[in-house]
């Protein structure tokens, strides 16, 4: 008898990389990773996967446990399946979600804070939030940075992280960490497989692109000034700090 597949959730706040992890795990051969199933502009499944299974929007948002369970039972030959779940989304999934012990929580997150705020304002300008081979072919805005909207996006995803964790804290549950700016760590993937319980022998080829530069002063238009009014705070360093390359070839993990 086929064991039943492993069940995960990827919990993170946009623009922390969950394109990127998603499209790495649903390049397994074992893994059936969707993306943002709970996304509010649809149901957002595996690249290439049918959607017909799982249902519409309008049929996830009457029932959305339901639509959980539909998720889990159409896992197929997979030996883990799971998708992305960011914040602000289905607060009652994300709530059955949190309590279900047999869901295996990821924790993804994205050290540098500024481009982080960064690459949510731009996307939210573009309204490019995903991009896939062959890459979207739209400019990037030139923003201004208030140190007060920084700052309140910082502190609003903290306490998100923190809400999490109490969560799953006082319910006796385990959960893993994974952070973006070591998605290109064979390591750090191998690590990833084996809470999921599936094996690091097959390669994986990211399929999503970044559109963000690696130089923010592209992209900010104060970012001088930015740089002088942060320069004794916590956030100074990460104004500098190099981001993770544009990932274009398959990672070899054993």
């Amino acid at each position: 008898m086929t064991a039943p597949a492993i069940r995960f959730v990827i919990f993170a706040a946009p623009r922390t990389g969950s394109n990127l992890l998603c499209s790495l795990l649903g390049a397994h051969p074992d893994i059936l990773c969707h993306h943002g199933l709970f996304n509010p502009a649809g149901v957002h499944a595996a690249r290439g996967w049918p959607r017909g299974p799982l249902g519409d929007a309008a049929e996830r948002d009457r029932d959305p446990v339901a639509f959980l369970e539909r998720v889990w039972s159409a896992a197929g030959d997979a030996r883990a399946v799971g998708f992305k779940m960011n914040l602000g989304e289905n607060d009652a999934a994300s709530t059955a979600l949190l309590r279900d012990a047999s869901v295996r929580k990821l924790l993804l997150r994205r050290r540098n804070r500024v481009r982080t705020f960064v690459s949510e304002e731009i996307a939210a300008r573009t309204g490019v939030w995903e991009s896939y081979d062959p890459p979207i072919q739209v400019g990037l805005p030139v923003i201004r940075v208030a140190i007060g909207d920084l700052v309140r996006h910082a502190d609003r995803n903290a306490a998100y992280y923190a809400g999490l964790e109490s969560t799953l804290i006082a319910t006796g549950q385990d959960w893993l960490e994974i952070d973006y700016e070591a998605l290109s760590n064979p390591g750090e993937l191998r690590r990833v497989l084996a809470w999921l319980d599936v094996g690091s022998r097959a390669p994986l080829a990211p399929a999503s692109s970044k559109r963000a530069p690696d130089d923010l002063g592209a992209v900010v238009a104060n970012f001088e000034e930015l740089a002088a009014a942060l320069a004794d705070t916590p956030f100074a360093a990460e104004l500098f700090e190099r981001d993770l390359p544009n990932l274009r070839s398959p990672l070899l993990l054993s």
